[in-house]
């Protein structure tokens, strides 16, 4: 790797250069930057030799100041630079403003250069360091300049933009604070925002809007720490912590780092997943505030927000100078357009009649139709009229389409997996775990050309997996590769040894590791957590199944400081406590369950009384938690699960249906679905039906990449040997063949019970049920209902019908299923006699 130029006055030497030099030999060392000895003082050096340490550097930094506008020697060094530029010789250059009295638009610094790039004042030598850090890590992994061609691609969206326009001009009304775009992912709410500040001459064709990303759980403590990485200051007292501030101080914390982002001409883009507009179109109260104190202050456009749920009229009320608007499908011929201009773009050479088939099948989303573009160019016409699906099915499709491109390459998976264990991570930290391996650098270039990741940060220095790819990994379980473990796992301990230099740290190192620091009940300085730390580590110890205490005793440690805190946090909080109190069926949820309303509410009780075995109690709350809300999705997957445990398969069908159809990837869904065609009496449906589509089914989970979906996989094509092709001999070689390799599977388990009950083999049936019993013997255990209805069947089977009676009679659960099983017990009873 080639060097960096550290151009400057000597006049900044002491008061922030010197801090730059010594965080950077920390980071890269000292032999990897041009400074000091090697640094031009006025009058020392020759123009040659400016010349040939140029020639030797990769990235060219700038800091300007007033001193250094004024230096002859830097003007020089800032044309040779240039030249370089020009020549291809040079790859980057990297202003940075120092000195706080200077803004971008200074005529002393050349207009090719203010035109060109993003020039921001930042106050933090610490953080001038990082982001120089992260431009050298950058070149390493340019980009493909596709992806480039992509991003300024825009077509279209005339209405939208005008009514945008047409805010923004008006005379009647404050000028915006914030614009807030909603609508699908995909559908193009950034790139309508950004061409209507263009066209409104807000910004420049060029200018890239820093960005953040702010999820459910997180709230305005993660905004001040976001916004502090991005380079402006905010200050406590001694005594003070983020935890502890009244909410209204926060947000005044964040109007003052606003306002200084504002003066040096800044629009800051918030990716918005569910913190700013909640899943019922509730903008959240701490952002109402902020946004009118910043157009108190005249601060003038200051956020731009895309969010996939559209706002309230009446939340809107509260803040005139939030200007919301839904982004909707393309119309038809704007699908056209764009479909026509893009494939010009990528020089194919399609027919009219080719180019209508096409756009007969989209559904509006740009994406959809880039991707259908790209598809031909990488197949052809023919592909695609021979399996239009790849149009239908775009998003399902498009996710498993991008991960199956690497299918067996455990490098990818693990990368994958890593990137999705962060909110977002910088190139830095990314470097530093994966240690220079030229294979993970070549993945991250595929990945950001592909669009699996995109970036964000003030200039793009962080990398974060698209929201559709990690909850697909996250949801298969991927699994990191043993090396980048035992780096990560070194990471925190190291950092955990060096906590105090916490703000040398960027943002995305922070939120890990200190997450992961809880996680492991390490002992963290509360100064240096906020709520969202918290909220986190409880979600990561919940999906893990077995740390449900945990998490209690993490919310309750939390929960102590719920006055400072964002309502929505609280609640988001509280509902991890109920849940877990839920599953470890303890009757202090019902105390804690009265704190949550609404559709949540019946949802959890719901939740509760499946956990502990009152069936019908549990479809009356979730049907409640229903009629609240309609599309509440979890209270719909929980009352297929309560149905399909009660065996009422039928009443299940359609629910199961509908979330298969939602997402035709979730192999949770498949699972559920096929469950329904496969024990249930669907009289709407007769047998060859049921049996094509469980087939669809049984196809559809073996194109999933993952442990849990190929232990669902097998699992299925047992009870479809089982159920529809009533080969009792190919399900139990299945089970011979491969059910050792998922030996505490509970469905495995279960499945292999029923086989061997069918086929009357009394010697595996034992084996299987000693293995259920000793997983699931105890009360506490969430499948120790289904080790009881096993139980009760074998006691049948060796004729002790009346232990098998007092089984069913004692089991917490429904009528329904008692009836079935009593059914099989009479049935054993009659062999017997």
């Amino acid at each position: 790797m080639k060097r960096v130029f550290l151009s400057h006055s000597s006049k900044d030497k002491w008061f922030y250069i010197e801090n730059v030099v010594s965080k950077l030999t920390r980071l890269i060392g000292s032999d990897k930057f041009i400074y000091d000895s090697k640094t031009f003082e006025e009058g020392q050096e020759t123009s040659q030799e400016i010349k040939k340490w140029l020639e030797n550097t990769d990235l060219f930094v700038l800091f300007i100041s007033d001193a250094a506008l004024k230096s002859d020697w830097v003007k020089k060094e800032i044309l040779k630079a240039k030249d370089l530029l020009d020549k291809k010789e040079l790859h980057k250059i990297y202003p940075i403003i120092i000195d706080e009295s200077i803004t971008h638009e200074d005529p002393r610094i050349p207009k090719w250069m203010s035109d060109t790039y993003n020039i921001r004042y930042i106050s933090q030598s610490t953080v001038a360091a990082r982001k120089i850090h992260n431009r050298l890590i950058e070149l390493i992994w340019e980009k493909n300049p596709k992806v480039k061609d992509k991003n300024n691609f825009f077509v279209g969206r005339n209405e939208l933009i005008d009514s945008i326009e047409e805010r923004i001009d008006s005379y009647n009304k404050d000028f915006p604070t914030t614009l807030i775009a909603t609508g699908l992912k995909d559908i193009g709410r950034r790139s309508l925002l950004k061409r209507s500040l263009i066209k409104t001459s807000v910004i420049q064709d060029s200018y890239f809007m820093p960005t953040v990303t702010l999820d459910a759980h997180q709230s305005v403590e993660d905004f001040i720490l976001l916004l502090n990485d991005l380079g402006f200051e905010y200050k406590l007292e001694e005594n003070e912590t983020l935890m502890t501030l009244s909410r209204d101080d926060k947000v005044q914390i964040a109007v003052k780092m606003l306002k200084e982002m504002k003066s040096v001409k800044d629009i800051l883009l918030i990716i918005d997943e569910g913190a700013i507009v909640s899943p019922t179109r509730e903008i959240s109260e701490w952002f109402i505030n902020l946004n009118n104190e910043l157009n108190k202050e005249n601060n003038g456009m200051t956020l731009c927000v895309i969010s996939k749920h559209r706002t309230r009229f009446q939340d809107l009320d509260k803040a005139p100078t939030i200007f919301s608007i839904h982004v909707p499908e393309l119309s038809t011929n704007e699908r056209y357009r764009l479909f026509t201009r893009y494939i010009r773009l990528l020089d194919l050479n399609l027919n009219e009649d080719d180019i209508r088939f096409a756009v007969n099948f989209f559904s509006g989303l740009p994406m959809e139709i880039l991707y259908t573009a790209e598809f031909i160019e990488q197949n052809d016409i023919g592909s695609l009229k021979r399996d239009t699906t790849v149009i239908t099915d775009f998003s399902d499709r498009r996710v498993s389409r991008m991960i199956n491109n690497y299918e067996g390459n455990n490098k990818a998976y693990s990368l994958l997996a890593l990137i999705a264990t962060f909110d977002f991570i910088s190139y830095a930290l990314l470097e530093e775990i994966i240690k220079n391996d030229s294979d993970y650098s070549v993945l991250i270039e595929d990945f950001l050309t592909i669009g699996i990741c995109e970036n964000l940060g003030i200039d793009g220095e962080y990398i974060c997996l698209n929201s559709a790819i990690k909850n697909y990994v996250r949801r298969q379980q991927f699994e990191i590769e043993k090396d980048l473990r035992i780096a990560l796992k070194i990471h925190v301990e190291e950092f955990m040894k060096n906590i105090e230099s916490v703000s040398e740290r960027d943002v995305s190192d922070v939120f890990f590791s200190l997450r992961e620091a809880i996680s492991l009940n390490r002992d963290v300085d509360n100064r240096m957590l906020i709520p969202s730390h918290y909220l986190k580590s409880m979600k990561e110890l919940y999906d893990r199944r077995d740390r449900d205490q945990d998490v209690v005793n993490l919310a309750d440690r939390i929960l102590v400081n719920e006055e400072f805190m964002d309502d929505h946090i609280a609640r988001e909080i509280r509902y991890f406590l109920c849940s877990s109190l839920a599953r470890l069926k303890e009757d202090r949820f019902k105390e804690e369950v009265q704190k949550i309303k609404g559709p949540e509410h019946n949802f959890l009780f719901g939740f509760y009384y499946r956990h502990v075995g009152r069936d019908s109690d549990a479809i009356n709350s979730l049907l409640k938690a229903l009629s609240e809300r309609q599309k509440f999705g979890r209270a719909k997957r929980e009352l297929v699960l309560v149905y399909n445990n009660n065996e009422e398969y039928d009443k299940a069908l359609n629910l199961a249906q509908e979330n298969y159809e939602s997402n035709k990837n979730n192999e949770y869904h498949i699972q559920a679905y096929f469950q329904c065609l496969s024990y249930g009496k669907v009289e709407i449906l007769s047998f060859e039906e049921r049996k094509v589509k469980a087939a669809q089914l049984l196809n559809d989970i073996s194109k999933i990449d993952s442990d849990k979906a190929k232990s669902m996989a097998l699992v299925m094509d047992i009870q479809f040997n089982l159920y529809f092709k009533d080969d009792l001999n190919e399900a139990k070689k299945l089970i011979t063949d491969q059910a050792f390799k998922y030996p505490t599977d509970i469905f495995v388990l279960l499945t292999s019970f029923d086989v061997f009950e069918k086929l009357g083999d009394i010697e595996n049936l034992k084996k299987t049920l000693e293995t259920i019993k000793l997983l699931h013997v105890n009360p506490k255990s969430k499948y120790h209902r289904d080790y009881l209805k096993c139980l009760a069947i074998y006691k049948a089977i060796e004729g002790d019908i009346i232990k098998a009676r007092q089984i069913v009679r004692d089991m917490n659960t429904s009528e329904v299923a008692k009836r079935s099983l009593r059914n099989k017990i009479e049935k054993y009873e009659h062999v017997s006699k």
